[in-house]
């Protein structure tokens, strides 16, 4: 029986173990980053506590019977007591030998119970070991100074190293030895628990905030029950003593009254005192839940440098690998997050650190003809942000990200137009990069090439609830920033109905709540549109991108609500039902059967345990642009039933104007032709019609200026207009469209059903 407790004993000890020894070997790890790069007079503090490190693992791995580990430990050890009494030098080459005898020394603390002695290793493990042996077998060499002496040495750290217990027989396993602990222990400042037993801690906690929020819709409900009893009783008291009153006279009318306001009153109180306390309880239970749940958050907070702390060793062996020379610098180490988000930030952050070594950061020579510094640099910044959110940076001062390359491998694939191409800002082309498939590398190595990687990093943030944006200097470099949530397990969320159902937006990605005019909607390229200060943001009813269908008890020409949501760079606003309000969600997984869903990220449950899907806005805005022109939302089928009408064109080339012409009139419109803006103004000041289609650039005055004159007019001023140009670019468009233009088509993507179509619209 004391044997099955020692080895229960054991293992815990063990477990204890494998979290000291990560711990140790990380901080080995950034002492010898550390050191390449020290000045003279740090180099001796830096030797001593990578030593230090050393030596404690060492004991640790002594205390729990793992003699594997201490003999390694012990090789180590040798090494920085030599290097911290100058007895040895550290050089390049001798970091190209440790580094990997670290990553095996790693390998062997993470599983303590079936750690087998480094003679074992295999491959590269045993080629590795045998590098660090050879160097410690010399310095044995020179300390002795005689070959008996050095020979005994070498026997001395070889048997060291095989130190490991005899394979066991089945039939009689070994007894590991009974570990000593004091008869008196006080209790401990600090104590480790498992992350399963916090993350389960944490769950139950979350579990209380849909409990607070039925809690408190149940308080709203008993005190809308108590009014609509109150009102209820005194018609029904009043309407029954009406009737008493005819038949029984005044007198027993009287009797009859106050008994029916007494009964009534002492229901009507007895709700009301119910409602109180539920009110109060809903009180009560917030304060606890939000309380529990901060604590409990807090218990799961960890420094960034959880996160940072591998990424040196990380930066200089791929620097290695391509002869490149780079140094890392991280800033705001000591801000703190939620584990569950540094966890899935850890590949995102590797893969930007490999794009900034690879594409980046330019070798040596190249760098110094430059005249930048043959040292790289990539820094990384974490910092608080609005809204509970973190900020993280990172930039280098390499080449900068070449717009050519990405315009050239976009047009390529297919994911835009060579036309559309030309009127992208170079914001919007390097956001390009964030494209599946997309790649300006010439060749796939192991570190790029297949243009996946920055999509991979995209979906992992915006699964946070997060957003990433990418900035780029040609020949200075590149900044990526990304904005996630400090807790991935609650926020607030914008609750909203379409089709009859409920949605999430994340608030982190809503620009702004508000309502809309039909006639405040305008038409750009056949896509509907409206303008938010001097931009114009596309609309689109979010019924249509979700692909649901369900009633809707909208009237005709009134405001509508929208929800404007951003996700990087772009911005879309959706056209709801309804808008109920914000408030704190738990964010569910919807499980590994549906890892994936389209426009879904998550589930939350409402007061009442319905299933709440929560948005996932980076794919709204893909499916947005990908579902193509929507249905019309400005109320224009209650004039659809109206005949064709009379239309005025300017347009000052004859070509374009025979064509419009021919085209317009094929359907049965009136069409009259003016040969620029001051000839259609002229006709309409005379004559009436019901919409003008123009080009810009036209002699004498051109269409933002024919648009400006009818806007001026009151007779004019809600004159339907549709621009017809060559001129394409966003500016063009904006201020088209800022200006008073219903419609913007450009010529180069002219569509006679497009136009046809907006013209039905717009009459």
């Amino acid at each position: 029986m004391n044997n099955e407790k020692n080895k229960e004993l054991l293992a815990k000890l063990r477990e204890i173990f494998q979290v000291e020894a990560a711990e140790r070997v990380e901080a080995i790890t950034v002492g010898l980053i550390a050191l390449e790069r020290a000045k003279d007079s740090e180099y001796i503090s830096i030797v001593e506590g990578v030593f230090r490190e050393a030596h404690s693992l060492k004991g640790a791995a002594g205390s729990v019977n793992l003699p594997a580990v201490q003999a390694l430990c012990r090789d180590l050890e040798s090494l920085f007591s030599e290097m911290k009494h100058g007895g040895l030098k550290l050089s390049m080459e001798m970091l190209d030998v440790i580094h990997p005898s670290l990553c095996v020394l790693s390998a062997l603390c993470a599983n303590p119970a079936a750690a087998p002695s480094p003679m074992e290793g295999g491959g590269g493990e045993q080629e590795t070991l045998a590098a660090l042996r050879q160097i410690v077998l010399g310095l044995a060499d020179k300390r002795a100074g005689t070959p008996e002496r050095a020979a005994l040495m070498v026997d001395t750290i070889v048997a060291n190293a095989q130190a490991v217990p005899a394979t066991p027989k089945p039939e009689e396993p070994p007894e590991p030895p009974e570990p000593r602990i004091p008869t008196a222990m006080s209790a401990p400042e600090t104590i480790r628990i498992s992350t399963q037993k916090l993350n389960a801690l944490l769950l139950e906690a979350e579990e209380l905030v849909g409990a607070k929020i039925a809690e408190s819709e149940r308080a709203v409900e008993l005190r809308a029950l108590v009014a609509d009893l109150s009102g209820w009783n005194q018609r029904r008291v009043r309407q029954h003593v009406r009737q008493r009153f005819r038949r029984e006279g005044a007198m027993t009318a009287s009797e009859l009254l106050e008994s029916e306001i007494l009964n009534s009153r002492k229901l009507e109180s007895a709700l009301r005192k119910l409602a109180g306390s539920a009110h109060q309880d809903a009180l009560t239970l917030a304060a606890i839940t939000d309380r529990l749940l901060t604590d409990t958050k807090q218990v799961l907070l960890l420094p960034c440098s959880t996160l940072f702390g591998h990424l040196p060793k990380v930066v200089r062996d791929l620097a290695r690998e391509q002869g490149k020379e780079v140094d890392l610098l991280v800033k705001g180490e000591d801000i703190e997050i939620d584990r569950r988000v540094l966890d899935e930030l850890k590949n995102p952050i590797l893969h930007l650190l490999r794009n900034c070594v690879d594409h980046g950061i330019e070798k040596p020579d190249k760098r110094l003809g430059l005249g930048k510094p043959s040292h790289g640099s990539i820094t990384i910044t974490a910092k608080t942000a609005e809204g509970n959110r973190v900020e993280l940076t990172l930039a280098d001062d390499g080449a900068g990200i070449d717009a050519d390359k990405v315009k050239k491998a976009a047009v390529h694939l297919g994911l835009i137009g060579a036309g559309e191409m030309a009127h992208l800002t170079d914001h919007e082309v390097t956001g390009l990069i964030f494209r599946s498939g997309l790649s300006t590398s010439p060749a796939i190595t192991d570190l790029s090439g297949r243009g996946l990687g920055m999509a991979i990093v995209q979906e992992k943030v915006v699964k946070l609830g997060g957003t990433i944006t990418v900035a780029s200097t040609p020949g200075r470099g590149t900044t990526f920033r990304v904005l996630v949530p400090l807790s991935m397990a609650t926020f607030r969320g914008v609750l909203v109905a379409a089709a009859g159902q409920h949605f999430v937006f994340p608030t982190a990605s809503v620009v702004r709540v508000s309502r809309v005019k039909p006639d405040e909607i305008k038409t750009i390229e056949n896509r509907q549109t409206i303008t938010l200060g001097k931009r114009a943001v596309s609309l689109v009813r979010l019924r249509d991108v979700l692909e649901i269908h369900g009633p809707d008890g909208r009237e005709k020409g009134e405001a509508r609500p929208i929800v404007v949501a951003r996700a990087a760079d772009r911005q879309v606003a959706f056209l709801v039902d309804e808008v109920k309000g914000e408030q704190e969600v738990v964010v569910k997984s919807l499980g590994k059967q549906l890892a994936r869903v389209r426009n879904i990220s998550g589930a939350c449950f409402s007061g009442s345990g319905a299933v709440i899907p929560i948005l996932n806005v980076a794919d709204l805005m893909e499916s947005a642009s990908a579902s193509g022109a929507p249905e019309p939302i400005a109320a224009a089928q209650d004039k659809g039933t109206k005949g064709p009408g009379r239309l005025l064109i300017a347009e000052d080339s004859i070509t374009a104007r025979t064509l419009l012409k021919s085209i317009l009139e094929a359907v049965g419109y009136e069409v009259v032709a003016s040969v620029d803006g001051l000839d259609a103004l002229t006709r309409l000041k005379t004559e009436p019609f019901d919409l003008v289609i123009s080009d810009v650039d036209m002699p004498r005055m051109n269409g933002f200026e024919l648009i400006a004159s009818i806007r001026a007019d009151k007779k004019l001023g809600e004159l339907p207009v549709v621009l017809v140009t060559s001129l394409g670019s966003k500016q063009d468009r904006e201020y088209g469209i800022e200006v008073g233009a219903n419609a913007y088509i450009v010529k180069s993507d002219f569509d006679q059903n497009n136009l046809l179509e907006i013209i039905r619209r717009l009459l």
